[in-house]
C-alpha cells in the first residue's frame, strides 16, 4: 500500500524514517493524527457531523448530554460539597458541553451556580469552535492539558465521549508463539513495508499484567497512550467520579480469535476502511478500546470500579425512554423525527450496544448512581 495524503506530512514522516530507519506504527500513527497543524485533529476541517468523518452521541440529540447532566447532578448530591467541577476532556466541538450547561443552568440554576465546567483541549481549532459555541456561560475555563489541573485536584467528575479510541496504538503480532511489535519503513516506490521487530519491555509488560494471550498470527493492538492517560487521570481527581464513554471490549472479547487483524479503522467522509497508509492526516484512525486495561490500571492509582454497562442501558436508566413517550404523545411531525434520532442512541447492533460505559470512582461513600441499576454485565467479573 502506498504512503499517500497531505504531501507535507507525507514527507515529514518519510523524512523521519529515512533518519531513523524505520518509526513504530504507533509513532506514525501518532504524526498521522497530531501532528501540529497537519494531523488529522490538529488540522483546521470539521472532523464530526455530516460534513466531517463521523458522528457522536452528541451530535444525534440534545438529550444525550440532558442524560448525562441529569446523572451529574445525582452525583453532585452524592459529594456534599458546595463546589463541584465537570472536567471534560476532549470536546471536540462543545456541543456535549452545551447541551450539559444548559440543562443545569434551565433545570438546577443552584448547582449550576456552584459548577465551574473545565474543557481540556489540545487543539486550537476545536478551542476556537467551543469558546464561540459556549460564550453565553461564565463558568468555564480552558486548559491545554491534564496536568496543568492544580495540584489540590478536582472534586466533581471528569469525563470523556470517545477519546481513548484516538490515541495512537502500538501494532503487536504473534508469530510462531513470539509476540513482534510493527515498524513501518518505505521503499523507492513510496510502498510502505511492515517489519517485525523486537517488542518494547512496555508491551510484553502490558500484554502479562492483563494476562493477555493473543492467538497465533494475530495482528492487534496495545494502547500504551491509555494506560498512562487514566492514571494521569485517576491522580487528578481528589473525590469524585470518572466517566469513560467508549467504544471497545474487555480484554478477553477483545482479544477473540475472529478478531485477527485486530480493531484499527480509518474513517474517511462517512466511509470506513483499512487503508491505514492512504489519506494521511485526512482520515481518522482508531482502534478499540481495551476496558480492562482502563479498570486495572485505574485502581493502581486509587479508583474503584463502580459499574460497567453499555450506552442502551445507561440512558435508559437515566430516562431516555420517558423523554421518547412525552415526544410520541405530541403526535406531530417534528416529534416523531426526533424520536427517529433518539432511538439511533440506544439501537442494538448501533450506538445503544457499540458504545460503552465505565465509571469509576474515588473516595465517595455510597457511590452507586442511577445510570448504572440496571446492568447487563456484572462489572468486576466482565472486565476480567
Amino acid at each position: 500500500m502506498k504512503l499517500s495524503g497531505k504531501p507535507e506530512l507525507v514527507s515529514l514522516i518519510k523524512d523521519r524514517i529515512k533518519e531513523e530507519g524505520s518509526i513504530s506504527f504507533r509513532d506514525f500513527m501518532d504524526m498521522a493524527l497530531y501532528y501540529p497543524k497537519l494531523g488529522y485533529y490538529t488540522s483546521k476541517k470539521d472532523k464530526i457531523g455530516g460534513y466531517g468523518d463521523f458522528f457522536t452521541s452528541s451530535e444525534v440529540d440534545k438529550a444525550f448530554g440532558e442524560l448525562l447532566a441529569k446523572q451529574f447532578v445525582e452525583m453532585f448530591s452524592k459529594l456534599k460539597k458546595e463546589t463541584f467541577s465537570i472536567v471534560e476532556i476532549g470536546a471536540g466541538k462543545g456541543y456535549l458541553a452545551h447541551d450539559i450547561l444548559s440543562y443545569l443552568e434551565n433545570t438546577y440554576p443552584q448547582i449550576y451556580q456552584k459548577t465551574e465546567y473545565i474543557l481540556i483541549e489540545k487543539s486550537p481549532y476545536h478551542i476556537k469552535q467551543q469558546k464561540e459555541l459556549l460564550k453565553g456561560f461564565s463558568n468555564i475555563r480552558w486548559l491545554q492539558d491534564i496536568e496543568d489541573i492544580e495540584e489540590k485536584g478536582i472534586t466533581g467528575i471528569m469525563f470523556s465521549n470517545e477519546l481513548f479510541d484516538s490515541f495512537p496504538v502500538h501494532m503487536i503480532r504473534k508469530r510462531g508463539g513470539k509476540i513482534f511489535e510493527i515498524f513501518l519503513t518505505v521503499d523507492k516506490d513510496n510502498y510502505v513495508i511492515e517489519l517485525e521487530k523486537e517488542p518494547r519491555h512496555e508491551i510484553l509488560e502490558y500484554l502479562d499484567e492483563l494476562k493477555i494471550d493473543i492467538p497465533e498470527g494475530m495482528t492487534t493492538e496495545v494502547n500504551l497512550d491509555a494506560k498512562k492517560y487514566i492514571q494521569d487521570i485517576g491522580k487528578k481527581l481528589d473525590r469524585g467520579y470518572i466517566l469513560t464513554i467508549d467504544y471497545g471490549y474487555p480484554s478477553k472479547e477483545l482479544y477473540k480469535h475472529y478478531r485477527m487483524k485486530g480493531t484499527l479503522l480509518c474513517y474517511y467522509k462517512h466511509q470506513y476502511s483499512e487503508n491505514f497508509y492512504e489519506n494521511v492526516g485526512l482520515q481518522d484512525i482508531t482502534a478499540h478500546v481495551n476496558f480492562s486495561a482502563l479498570k486495572f490500571y485505574g485502581e493502581k492509582v486509587g479508583l474503584k470500579t463502580l459499574g460497567f454497562t453499555d450506552q442502551a442501558h445507561f440512558l435508559t436508566n437515566l430516562g431516555l425512554m420517558d423523554i421518547i413517550a412525552q415526544l410520541q404523545e405530541k403526535d406531530d411531525y417534528a416529534s416523531f423525527e426526533r424520536i427517529n434520532r433518539l432511538k439511533t442512541l440506544i439501537l442494538p447492533k448501533g450506538m445503544g450496544e457499540k458504545f460503552k460505559i465505565l465509571v469509576q470512582y474515588k473516595n465517595v461513600e455510597n457511590p452507586n448512581i442511577k445510570g448504572l441499576e440496571l446492568l447487563p454485565y456484572q462489572s468486576d467479573r466482565f472486565l476480567l
